[in-house]
């Protein structure tokens, strides 16, 4: 066997343990990353956080209105949230993962479905009259972006496009314009949400999720009990939490492939919705901060090739 030879057969077997090596990442970044949700296990809705696995619940919200539809800012630093705190309004709040400093962005009547922009430096969300509207993440500078009864905004990873609802799913320009119709089939859909990878984007149809490529096309029933609600995409694009009541009042995660379905979190006696799962993002980034990435091994491997 030539030098040459045995250098790619060397090759080969090492690229082969590092994509084993960071499959079994891939499964520790998802255990590590947080969902933050809705519970009303203390006696009315307020935003509680746990890992991705269910484990290690912890309250954030403390306060007699009604805190629900938390999200995460791209850095995990702070959550985005919808409250009446301020009267019978409800309205997006913004406070830090700790629980500390609650911030009201907005005043209008009824705003919701709130949404970073992949660099955390925007807000997207529904303003009820006004429509799709994004403003500053500090609740400066809001601009329409569309005023025909749009909801449900969600931003693409690459944070060029927003996808959202108008009876059918369509999308447009960051900026609001070019939008463009992607289903067109008889029924209601509602909540669109882009896949971390950008390849797919979920939906509710019927009280049900599906999935369909980002362009579209490819439509798929992933779950078939009336009553899942609110998917959210896991950082790895292969699994959605979501929150049933049918199945029991909980939190669940369905595998994208295979359409099984796990519990995170079930309680009989109070409701547990809204789920939101934190994306790390970032190829260059390890789940820990310290460990050594897939990216750093390939440029080592390569560079002892030379």
């Amino acid at each position: 066997m030539s030098l040459k030879t045995t250098r790619l057969s060397v090759a080969a077997l090492v690229m082969f343990l590092l994509i084993q090596i960071q499959l079994a990442e891939n499964g520790y970044a998802s255990r590590r990353t947080k969902i933050a949700f809705t519970s009303t296990r203390d006696g009315n809705a307020e935003i509680y956080v746990m890992d991705g696995d269910g484990r290690n619940l912890r309250r954030v919200t403390v306060n007699p209105a009604r805190d629900e539809l938390p999200t995460w800012s791209p850095d995990g630093a702070k959550i985005a949230f919808v409250s009446n705190r301020n009267k019978d309004h409800m309205q997006i709040w913004v406070i830090d993962a700790d629980g500390k400093n609650p911030i009201r962005l907005t005043d209008g009547f009824v705003d919701s479905y709130p949404d970073w922009s992949p660099d955390g430096t925007k807000i997207v969300y529904d303003a009820l009259p006004d429509g799709i509207t994004v403003m500053d993440a500090d609740g400066k500078n809001k601009r329409r972006l569309e005023n025909q009864g749009g909801a449900h905004p969600s931003w693409s990873p690459d944070g060029k496009r927003i996808v959202y609802t108008f009876g059918q799913i369509y999308v447009m320009d960051a900026d609001g314009r070019n939008s463009e119709q992607l289903t067109h089939d008889v029924g209601f859909k509602r909540m669109p949400s882009w896949s971390h990878d950008g390849t797919r984007i979920a939906y509710l149809a019927n009280h049900r999720i599906w999935v369909m490529d980002s362009n579209g096309k490819n439509e798929r029933r992933l779950t078939n009990i009336n009553s899942d609600e609110h998917a959210s995409w896991s950082p790895d694009s292969e699994s959605i939490a979501f929150h049933s009541f049918q199945r029991g009042v909980g939190i669940y995660v369905v595998d994208v492939t295979s359409g099984a379905v796990d519990i995170l979190l079930r309680d009989p006696d109070f409701g547990n919705y809204d789920p939101d799962w934190l994306y790390p993002g970032g190829l260059s980034v390890s789940p820990e901060g310290s460990r050594i990435t897939m990216w750093g091994r390939l440029k080592k491997f390569a560079s002892s090739l030379r």
